[in-house]
């Protein structure tokens, strides 16, 4: 059986009021005062409690978008890396001004622990990167003819030193080629040996 709900009882009014040496007047004026300040206490205690509320109302409505973001979040992240083309295209046309944030934030979230550099191929597969360059010269297609994925990409880069984003992802882009092209070149390499010896 559980126990009964314990009920505290206000102090009486009577240990409040003056007894001796009063008139009926005087403790009735004393008692029209305690009833008043009682009711601003209570009006106080309501008040805070309705503070409280407010604020952990706020509280759930923060939370709730927090925990959206971070799904939303999570399930733009496994979109990356980018392996063709058209997934580059495709996700060009579903950035829009109610969108850009998520990726962004997504984007961020990836290469914040490493940086541009080694965390690029986190973005874009070797093959992209092989395909395009900045401004699309040297018979290459330029990031820039994407420019709602190209300003995503940029904005999501992890401060730098330099503060020149722009450049910092050609540093990126060029080494990443060049680390695809060696690759290729030793694979090549091993492929004619292998091909000699049989």
């Amino acid at each position: 059986m559980p126990s009964p709900i314990k009920r505290f009882a206000p102090t009486p009014l009577q240990e409040n009021i003056p007894s001796n040496g009063f008139s009926t007047d005087q403790k009735i004026d004393a008692l029209i005062e305690l009833v008043k300040k009682q009711q601003e206490q209570h009006l106080q205690t309501q008040h805070q409690i309705k503070v409280l509320a407010d604020q952990i109302a706020n509280q759930t409505v923060l939370i709730r978008q927090l925990l959206t973001e971070r799904s939303n979040s999570e399930e733009i992240e496994n979109i990356f890396p980018l392996e063709k083309e058209e997934d580059m295209l495709r996700l060009e046309d579903e950035i829009r001004p109610e969108t850009r944030n998520k990726y962004v934030t997504a984007m961020k979230k990836i290469l914040a622990p490493v940086g541009i550099k080694k965390g690029l191929p986190r973005i874009l597969s070797a093959d992209i990167m092989d395909k395009y360059n900045i401004h699309g010269v040297k018979q290459k297609k330029g990031f820039k003819s994407l420019p709602k994925f190209y300003r995503a990409l940029l904005d999501s880069v992890p401060d730098s030193a330099s503060g020149d984003v722009e450049e910092e992802l050609r540093l990126a882009l060029m080494a990443q080629k060049k680390v695809f092209h060696k690759k290729n070149s030793l694979k090549r390499k091993a492929e004619s040996q292998e091909n000699a010896v049989n």
